[in-house]
């Protein structure tokens, strides 16, 4: 197909956040930016690249983070700016700070976190020379934001790189949901409590009116132009529904490409780090074959 005396936690944390850090070198530039939104400031970040050049063209690539840790240093994010060096894409790395505390607004952003990310491209180029569409890549609920955020935005986005995302909505509205399947109706389905047991329990507040109102938005119109990358662990509980999903862009005309590595969903140890390095090398050469017309 082308288809992560002081009490020991925190020490832990701060381990985790040097390492994050020097594993980039000194030559990672990651600023920390705001942004009013609805009257609310937001805080993003934003990584400039070895030898930035203020009079050169970028590519903004924006990286949606899981439900937890910090966009800084998660180890997707960390291993995917150690691609961009690697890799030599021309790119300005984005990392919004989506919402966590309401989950829903960041799987699906309809219900507002698409009004952050514009709202945070529109000044990242008011600050540096960019090309007119963004690079887009998640993992897990960003995994989820991602893909959405593509399927709505089309003239918005290059390319997106879209992993383990625990639900999907397909270009034709139907709902996948992880170990369920999928739903031709998400709204019905979402409205009717009936159905939360069968769905895993941490998924079992998908089951809002806000969500049912939104989950099964179709693809807008020039879809079929954005090429996408689907991955997702072959010991992860989301694989199905990644193939599944795969498969739809397919039916919609979309040029899809996948891979799979052999990780599962977290646990992360030295013995697999290599696979889940996968994502972000697999990602960043997916975007550079995909950008190199432009440059």
């Amino acid at each position: 197909m082308r288809y992560r005396s002081i009490p020991a936690v925190a020490v832990m944390l701060l381990v985790t956040a040097w390492v994050g850090a020097s594993a980039l070198g000194a030559e990672d530039r990651l600023l920390t930016r705001t942004v009013e939104v609805g009257g609310d400031e937001r805080t993003y970040h934003v990584g400039l690249p070895e030898g930035f050049d203020p009079d050169a063209t970028y590519w903004p690539l924006v990286f949606a983070h899981g439900g937890g840790g910090r966009p800084q240093t998660n180890f997707h994010s960390v291993s995917l700016r150690r691609q961009v060096a690697e890799q030599s894409l021309p790119a300005i790395v984005v990392l919004p700070e989506f919402v966590t505390a309401d989950k829903q607004v960041s799987r699906f952003p309809a219900l507002g976190e698409d009004a952050f990310l514009k709202a945070v491209l529109e000044q990242v180029r008011g600050e540096y020379r960019l090309q007119p569409k963004i690079l887009l890549t998640g993992y897990s609920m960003g995994g989820q934001f991602s893909h959405r955020f593509a399927l709505l935005n089309p003239e918005l986005v290059q390319a997106c790189a879209a992993f383990a995302a625990g639900t999907w909505t397909t270009p034709d509205g139907r709902l996948l949901i992880e170990q369920f399947g999928a739903v031709a109706d998400p709204d019905v389905f979402l409205r009717d409590r009936e159905n939360v047991a069968k769905v895993p329990a941490r998924l079992s507040d998908l089951f809002d009116e806000r969500v049912a109102g939104v989950a099964g938005r179709r693809a807008a119109a020039g879809v079929e132009r954005v090429p996408f990358l689907v991955m997702c662990g072959t010991l992860d509980t989301r694989h199905e529904i990644a193939v599944e999903f795969a498969k739809s862009l397919l039916e919609a005309g979309v040029d899809v490409e996948t891979e799979w590595p052999e990780t599962a969903h977290g646990g992360r140890r030295p013995e697999n780090e290599g696979e889940f390095a996968k994502y972000a090398e697999r990602a960043v050469r997916f975007f550079r074959a995909h950008t190199e017309e432009r440059q």
